[in-house]
């Protein structure tokens, strides 16, 4: 029976209190988007670019965002192949029940939408049928995983741990960091542990209710300092499994991740609401123009977005009435501004 080793620190602790407030902060953000479509594929471009690039795809993040769009990219087809899978497994996970089991046929599936045109289809969705080990960018082995034989048990034992009643009693951020290094460390595949591994991660910090809207995406905390992840990855087993500095290390990147998150939400730079509001798409569009722009008249937004005087109006409205936009006059020569 897997359990997991590790202490929970101060240091733990005050970096799980500023995610679950960074959290909330979100989750209660003045402005509501109606386009939460299009940040969620934002997000799945960043995470698809993320974790492939950590294993060395060369793909760029426009071209990962083209892809996520639907736009050919003319690339290698290994790398587009990985990082299409990538945005399928993301799609794929997003659309599961938030509170649904994760059980060992899903996570099989899983790794089946991962690899599937990339390995030999023997081993796609299969565990490992050979021994396999893990190099450094030299060639050198740094790790050698348990063998074939022990790759179906280690990884129901964790399946098991993930969905027992200790898991349920910790907080998504240990349980995602858990499962991420057991499950790499078991490397119970030919290829395609370290996608899974993070994609798992992803999907638990879903599955607890952590990310339910899908506007983060850590792997690029990984991927940012890639040596840093690899060594943490294995100070862990150098520590015969501690993984207390692991816990921090994932709390850590939960952190900035949420900070980055509220950047994004915070790029508008409206300071206040008197009350909430459902922006469109287009009246972000021109609150951006007016953080950028400063003070500006109706013609203006008219010439900047190709739209007739009603229609500003109309954009605008809404924003004063929130108080988001001071309007200043009452003619042609009114000038809108943010609050």
């Amino acid at each position: 029976m897997y359990k997991p080793q590790f202490d929970i620190t101060p240091r733990l602790l005050k970096l799980i209190a500023e995610a679950t407030e960074l959290k909330a902060w979100i989750g209660q953000a003045v402005i509501d988007v109606t386009w939460l479509s299009t940040l969620q594929r934002e997000t799945a471009a960043r995470l698809a670019h993320s974790s492939t690039a950590i294993e060395g795809n060369p793909l760029t993040l426009p071209e990962v965002e083209a892809l996520a769009k639907g736009i050919d990219v003319p690339t290698m087809g290994k790398a587009k192949r990985e990082v299409l899978n990538y945005l399928a497994a993301m799609k794929w996970i997003w659309r599961k029940k938030s509170k649904g089991q994760i059980s060992e046929k899903i996570l099989l599936h899983l790794h089946t939408i991962l690899t599937k045109g990339i390995l030999e289809e023997s081993d796609v969705g299969q565990y490992k049928s050979r021994s396999n080990r893990v190099v450094n960018y030299k060639g050198h082995t740094i790790y050698t995983p348990p063998p074939p034989s022990k790759a179906k048990p280690l990884t129901k034992e964790l399946l098991n741990w993930i969905m027992g009643k200790e898991a349920n009693e910790l907080h998504p951020i240990i349980i995602c960091a858990i499962a991420h290094h057991r499950l790499v460390s078991i490397h119970p595949f030919m290829d395609g542990n370290g996608r899974i591994s993070r994609s798992l991660g992803i999907w638990l910090l879903y599955t607890r209710g952590f990310d339910t809207h899908h506007l983060f995406a850590l792997d690029e905390f990984f991927w940012e300092d890639r040596p840093r992840y690899y060594q943490k990855i294995q100070q862990a087993r150098d520590l015969d499994d501690d993984l207390t500095y692991w816990l921090e290390y994932c709390a850590e990147g939960v952190v900035q991740t949420l900070n980055n998150t509220k950047g994004r939400i915070l790029s508008l730079e409206v300071k206040s609401s008197k009350s909430r509001i459902i922006l469109t798409k287009r009246q972000e569009d021109v609150l951006r123009f007016l953080r950028d722009q400063g003070r500006v008249r109706s013609p203006d937004i008219e010439k900047a977005f190709k739209i007739s005087r009603a229609r500003v109006g109309q954009i605008l409205k809404p924003l004063v009435d929130a108080g988001l936009v001071k309007r200043k006059g009452h003619t042609r020569a009114t000038t809108y501004e943010l609050e």
